[in-house]
């Protein structure tokens, strides 16, 4: 081996040597690497959000010029609902999108429905506004009636196949000996074509129902969200972010399932009376015993509708609480971590979790035992004491006819009877919702008190550069003196001392300090001066700010 090469595994074997001395080294990235990291990544988060809010709004934009298949398709389909054929058949070979289904038809559209549910409600007389009563006129009585006459007429014509029943069991039972009202075949064929006329009658009234439904729930929703946004600082003390929450979702969805069921629940007690009176024709006085059933039952129903309306009240009452106090949570959230305050926040939280789900448990039992076990059970009780009561006191035979009929009648009165305590349930949590967005109305609101007259233009000519000017201005914390005197009739004992709003009185008051005095709002026809003799220049273009110590008069 030559002397080079030797030389060259020498070179080698030393830098392999220091290789293997030397220590891993990890880099850490610099402060400005990490900012400049965390910035691209709040960039291209913005930026996401950004281009998924202009593509929902796009997608919204595009679904509201869509035009309604509803409101595009002719009388006949209308009555028939045809124009959902091509929908259906789409849906059948690839999913549905938004665009699919077409824009909502005019009377849902919200603008709509808020402007002539708000023009209802301010029109009504000051100490008698109601929520319930502008929705009503809003809606249109004519249309609510509409669809429970046809509820009513589907009703009826219910009971026309169990007449004709009637009829034919005994037409075949007496071999052909008794005569039928009609034809057979007649009879028969009617047998077809009255469920079908029952289908689209039903069919009709549940449209409208629907479109009162979404006209309530979107009406009221805008109520909530044009009401927040005009309440004063007196009435925001009144309520909670999360009562009004609770309202936006919870009570608009009440209201909407109500809305749903009325007509059902006006037309079942019909329905129950009218089964009733027809199985009495058929089995005579042996139906007394099962109106007597029902009438037991009585008690048993006051006893669910009374704990429902209980438990349902506490519901909303720990919901509110749990969500303001998650709202406030998460308003302080950083202060909670710095100081290690998240356990005790927790088990706040789970507390009134843990009474919320309790009153919801007790409402699941209550509507479990009360509506499926009783109200379920009693119509398929109702016929087993009705006929052991007739073959007991009777001396008639129980024939087919009267069997067919009574059980086909029973049939009939099964479901009204069993859904009709859901309706009144409805009405029950829907009474509830109606107080609490009549409580959130009625709530005191900021008031223009700025007018501005013919003079602002000459001010404004004379004066170019001048935004804002006061002369001589005298302001105090008054409401609206209607108002007033409508909690102080109320409220007499109220010591509510929250302040309501300013009011400029520019007719020249005495000098005197800036000073901020507790005026009470209620039963006080004249309350005190609080700043006066203010006079006071804003230019244009220019940022001004109030400083001064506390209580010196800032707010005012």
């Amino acid at each position: 081996m030559s002397p080079q090469s030797l030389d060259n595994n020498s070179d080698k074997n030393d830098k392999n040597d220091k290789n293997l001395n030397e220590k891993p080294t990890t880099t850490t990235p610099s402060h400005s690497q990490i900012t400049s990291t965390s910035s691209s990544m709040t960039t291209r988060t913005t930026t996401s959000s950004a281009r998924n809010m202009a593509d929902r709004k796009a997608t919204t934009a595009a679904i509201l010029n869509t035009p309604s298949l509803e409101d595009g398709a002719p009388w006949y389909k209308k009555f028939m609902l045809s124009y959902l054929d091509g929908l259906l058949s789409l849906g059948a070979a690839r999913p549905l999108t938004p665009i699919d289904l077409g824009g909502p038809s005019e009377q849902d559209k919200a603008k709509n429905t808020f402007d002539s549910v708000k023009e209802i409600y301010d029109s009504q007389a000051r100490g008698k506004k109601s929520v319930k009563s502008a929705l009503w006129r809003g809606f249109g009585p004519a249309n609510f009636f509409l669809a429970l006459g046809l509820y009513f007429v589907s009703a009826g014509l219910l009971f026309l196949p169990v007449l004709i029943l009637n009829d034919l069991v005994e037409y075949f039972q007496t071999n052909q000996a008794s005569k039928t009202v009609v034809d057979p075949w007649l009879e028969v064929a009617a047998l077809f074509f009255v469920p079908v006329a029952v289908t689209v009658l039903q069919a009709q009234s549940n449209v409208i129902m629907s479109h009162a439904a979404v006209y309530v729930r979107t009406a009221v929703s805008l109520l909530i969200y044009d009401k927040i946004l005009r309440v004063s600082a007196s009435g925001r003390s009144k309520t909670s972010t999360g009562a009004i929450v609770n309202m936006m979702s919870n009570d608009t969805t009440q209201l909407q399932r109500f809305i749903q069921f009325s007509s059902f629940v006006m037309v079942a007690p019909v329905q129950v009376g009218a089964s009733l009176f027809l199985i009495y024709k058929q089995v005579g006085v042996a139906t007394f015993a099962g109106l007597g059933f029902l009438v037991l039952l009585a008690p048993v129903n006051v006893f669910i509708f009374m704990f429902v309306g209980k438990y349902r009240r506490a519901t909303l009452k720990e919901s509110d609480a749990r969500v303001r106090l998650v709202n406030e949570i998460l308003a302080g959230v950083r202060i909670i971590k710095f100081y290690a305050w998240e356990r005790p926040f927790r088990e706040q939280v789970e507390e009134l979790r843990e009474r919320e789900l309790h009153n919801l448990t007790m409402l699941a039992y209550i509507s479990a035992v009360g509506f499926s076990m009783i109200m379920l059970s009693a119509p398929i009780i109702l016929p087993i004491i009705v006929f052991a009561v007739y073959i007991g006191v009777s001396d008639e035979p129980l024939t087919a006819s009267k069997a067919f009929t009574t059980v086909a009648l029973f049939n009939i009165m099964r479901f009204p009877f069993a859904f009709m305590p859901m309706g009144f349930l409805q009405y029950i949590q829907a009474k509830i919702s109606l107080g609490r967005l009549d409580f959130l109305m009625g709530l005191e609101e900021l008031e223009d008190y700025v007018e501005i007259g013919s003079d602002a233009a000459e001010v404004a000519a004379a004066d170019e550069g001048v935004e804002v000017e006061i002369v001589d201005g005298t302001f105090k914390w008054v409401k609206d003196p209607d108002a007033a005197a409508a909690d102080a009739g109320e409220d007499a004992d109220d010591e509510d001392k929250s302040k309501g709003g300013a009011v400029v009185k520019p007719d020249g008051g005495v000098d005197g300090d800036d000073v901020e005095v507790d005026v009470p709002l209620v039963g006080d026809a004249s309350p005190r001066n609080v700043l006066e003799g203010v006079a006071l220049k804003l230019e244009r273009g220019k940022l001004y700010g109030v400083v001064g110590s506390v209580g010196s008069g800032k707010s005012s």
